[in-house]
């Protein structure tokens, strides 16, 4: 609610917000080299060596015979290593109305007319166009005209998913317009298809990894592409379809449709395709080279060839390839063989199922992080794990305090927020071991892991990313750790039932129902 008192805590509060962790194994003992993450256990003497940290105090003596009184605010450029023994002696009376010599360069994040992927791999290889991670509409799919303005090679797609959770993507692509092809597969060649995409929430990149096939667009081409997932995407209302939306030296994404079902069903239009696209741009080839080169002829000869064509005939052989064909194509490819299949069903079965299954059903990329598992043997599971409480609230005050239980050895690196006002404002992370009871007024004890004073926090129920923590937070099996965030624009959350019961959990962590405050550690 609005106007609560300065400097009260109120309680039960639930915090609404999200945290980022990984699981990650412990160690029992110190290791003969350097780990990443500090023991859980430690020991209780000091070791043997000195630190490899900085000592406290500055050397004695300079580290140069001719130390500067100050330090420069910047480095220094090198010398000139051949400067000039004089200036020219007749300089031109004005400026010339084009440069002498031309300014593109190699390594100036652009990909100039003169560079491609083999001569600047730097400016020319893994480029990346966003359109939009904004939406306000959503459907199974879209279509969409990318126009290509150099040889360019498509390689991978991240989208806007609708919702989180596993699902199936595919990637169809045909030359030229998809219109007059919305409701036909015929034309269309699928180059992407996985069933087991891990979809992240709305407005965050998903990213699908490279396409079965790179899809090679010439200049001045355009190309059609048909994402769909089983999980939905979500986009933006377009302003006219075939317009460009985005585009950088390298290609043209057009305002396309939105679709339902996989061609059939209703379509929208015009609708933004959300997500990004990685390609290459190539050197184009003008006449056939004498070797076989890994990319097509993009300005293939007007004659057919003195040898023969590689690809197949277009109609089939007179006699069959096997003795024994088939007399259609199957369905899909049969599976192997059991190599040692039984000689003879089980003599005497069990009379009714058992309560639990003889052998585990644990494997890694069941988006579960089991308990033989953590972000080094499993991380698709394991690592980035998200936990959310709710971004519903009924009340609102400028932080919250509250305690997190580990189920597992976890570290925690990044939050957001449900903002109670918009705007750019400062967010600040204490955490401490333990609970904060006996610790809402007192700063000692608490350790100040997150400051950031240009933070935009969106509107009230909206997520608000913050990004990582200045210091990730190790919590041991079993351990609890307390939060307390705080926000110049204040915190939205909800109402709770009882001061530290578990309000939302998974494998790997548990997060408590906490307080409501008003100013930093006062009142």
């Amino acid at each position: 609610t609005e106007g609560e008192f300065e400097g009260i805590t109120y309680s039960p509060r639930v915090w609404s917000g999200t945290i980022w962790y990984n699981v990650v194994e412990a160690t029992s003992s110190p290791s003969k080299s350097l780990t990443k993450l500090p023991t859980w256990d430690p020991t209780n003497r000091p070791t043997s060596i000195p630190t490899q940290t900085p000592t406290s105090k500055p050397t004695s003596h300079p580290t140069s015979s001719n130390p500067t009184p100050i330090p420069t605010s910047s480095p220094t450029r090198l010398p000139t290593p051949h400067p000039t023994p004089k200036p020219t002696p007749n300089p031109t009376p004005k400026p010339i109305s084009t440069p002498t010599t031309s300014p593109h360069q190699c390594g100036n994040a652009l990909c100039e007319l003169s560079e491609n992927a083999a001569n600047c791999p730097i400016d020319c290889s893994s480029k990346e166009i966003e359109t939009t991670y904004e939406f306000n509409l959503g459907s199974s799919g879209n279509m969409f005209v990318v126009k290509a303005r150099r040889n360019i090679v498509v390689s991978s797609f991240a989208i806007n998913s609708k919702s989180r959770g596993v699902g199936a993507v595919k990637i169809y692509t045909r030359a030229g317009s998809y219109t007059n092809h919305e409701q036909s597969r015929d034309g269309w060649e699928l180059v992407y298809e996985n069933d087991s995409v891990i979809h992240n929430r709305r407005g965050v990149v998903t990213e699908l990894g490279f396409l079965d096939r790179e899809i090679h667009i010439a200049k001045d081409r355009s190309q059609s592409f048909f994402v769909t997932s089983t999980n939905g995407l979500v986009y933006m209302r377009g302003s006219e379809e075939f317009s460009i939306y985005q585009s950088d030296e390298g290609m043209e994404i057009m305002e396309g449709i939105g679709t339902e079902g996989e061609f059939e069903g209703i379509t929208y239009s015009p609708r933004v395709w959300s997500g990004t696209i990685w390609y290459n741009v190539v050197e184009a080839t003008s006449s056939p080279s004498k070797s076989l080169t890994k990319l097509p002829t993009w300005d293939p000869t007007n004659r057919p060839t003195s040898i023969p064509t590689q690809t197949p005939t277009s109609k089939p052989t007179s006699h069959p390839t096997s003795s024994n064909p088939t007399p259609i194509p199957t369905s899909s490819p049969t599976r192997l063989p059991t190599p040692h299949p039984t000689p003879k069903p089980t003599p005497n079965p069990t009379p009714k199922p058992i309560s639990t299954p003889t052998t585990s059903p644990h494997q890694c990329g069941n988006a579960l992080c089991e308990l033989s598992e953590n972000a080094a043997n499993c991380p698709i599971d394991c690592s980035s794990k998200e936990i959310e409480t709710t971004y519903e609230f009924n009340l609102g005050s400028s932080g919250n305090m509250f305690v997190v239980k580990a189920r597992r050895n976890i570290v925690v690196s990044s939050f957001a927020i449900n903002s109670k006002s918009r705007g750019v404002g400062a967010v600040k992370i204490y955490t401490r071991a333990g609970s904060y009871t006996n610790h809402e007024q007192s700063r000692d004890g608490w350790e100040l892991v997150y400051e950031n004073d240009s933070v935009i926090h969106n509107r009230r129920g909206v997520v608000t990313e913050l990004g990582f923590l200045d210091r990730e937070i190790h919590i041991a099996k079993d351990r609890s750790q307390s939060f307390f965030v705080t926000s110049t624009n204040g915190l939205v959350y909800m109402r709770g039932s009882e001061e530290f019961s578990i309000y939302q959990s998974d494998e790997g962590m548990e997060i408590m129902e906490g307080i409501g405050t008003e100013g930093e550690f006062e009142g």
